[in-house]
């Protein structure tokens, strides 16, 4: 099986690795420049000074050089993936996981959104030159989902979350192409129904129960086929988690305790899923 010769690009992660990438920041404290934030701090402690002292100095490369960069990084996504086009898609407003999320705010760790400085000069150039689509909604990486599973597009990322889903990918990070079937997206998701997610505060079993989601309790995923089989296991593996200090429990309370779980990992799963058809919300698999 050949890749596709079109590819998907995860423009989100342009934005901010090229813009990130094409300035530099200097930590900044009597009168004295330090690349490293620790070595300043380190200074002020030296000194007995008010760590308030310290001022962050960024200096951006000129935006002609950053979008150049833009240029090669896009040009070079097409030719590794094998492709012969490419569509860049960027996230919009309107993410459909703010509403889905109760146990905790989607992405409410993320305190400090501070954006490099060309990272809108960025963003305009990729719609601008390169006929950026803007998915309004969810994220782009719902559409780079989408499109592979309906059309057979390869995915542009560095975002693991991407291998839930099946098909090619190509990770420019680590400059690797590699494919994804069905049974090993699946595994990669169920996985991460246990673990959750914290780089978007999504839960998971820890933040549930208090339990680790240890290495013994994932395994026997990698082993099975059948998504039906491998929700089963983590939601056993939650109720199991749930009930260790309680062993009291009669049928009406392994009940609801079993609905509980359902309601839970419902949650998880909507949030982690990435959608493989158009407004699609994930449900536990019945059969």
């Amino acid at each position: 099986m050949k890749p596709s010769t079109h590819v998907n690009i995860d423009g989100d992660v342009i934005c901010y690795a090229v813009g990130f990438a094409s300035q530099s920041s200097w930590y900044v404290v009597d009168g004295k420049r330090f690349e490293k934030k620790a070595d300043a701090h380190s200074y002020v402690e030296r000194y007995c000074l008010p760590v308030d002292d310290v001022v962050v100095e960024i200096e951006p490369e000129p935006i002609a050089h950053c979008l150049s960069s833009v240029k090669r990084l896009i040009q070079r996504i097409i030719k590794s993936s094998k492709a012969h086009t490419a569509t860049i898609l960027l996230t919009g407003s309107g993410n459909f996981r703010e509403e889905i999320a109760m146990i905790q705010k989607y992405k409410g760790n993320r305190t400090d959104n501070t954006k490099p400085v060309h990272y809108q000069a960025i963003w305009d150039y990729l719609i601008m030159v390169h006929g950026a689509e803007v998915c309004e909604g969810e994220e782009a990486d719902d559409q780079l989902s989408i499109r592979a599973v309906t059309k057979g597009d390869t995915i542009a990322t560095v975002d693991k979350d991407l291998n839930n889903t099946a098909g090619w990918h190509y990770n420019w990070q680590r400059d690797e192409l590699y494919h994804v079937n069905e049974v090993e997206a699946d595994r990669n998701f169920y996985t991460q129904l246990l673990t959750g997610d914290a780089t978007d505060h999504i839960p998971g079993l820890k933040r549930i129960t208090g339990k680790m989601a240890s290495a013994s309790k994932k395994a026997p995923i990698q082993e099975m086929t059948d998504p039906r089989a491998m929700y089963v296991h983590v939601k056993n593996v939650y109720m199991d988690a749930a009930k260790d200090d309680d062993q009291s429990y009669n049928n009406d309370g392994m009940r609801q305790l079993e609905i509980d779980a359902d309601i839970t990992l419902t949650e998880i799963g909507r949030l982690l899923w990435m959608r493989r058809e158009e407004n699609e919300l994930w449900l536990p698999p019945s059969k």
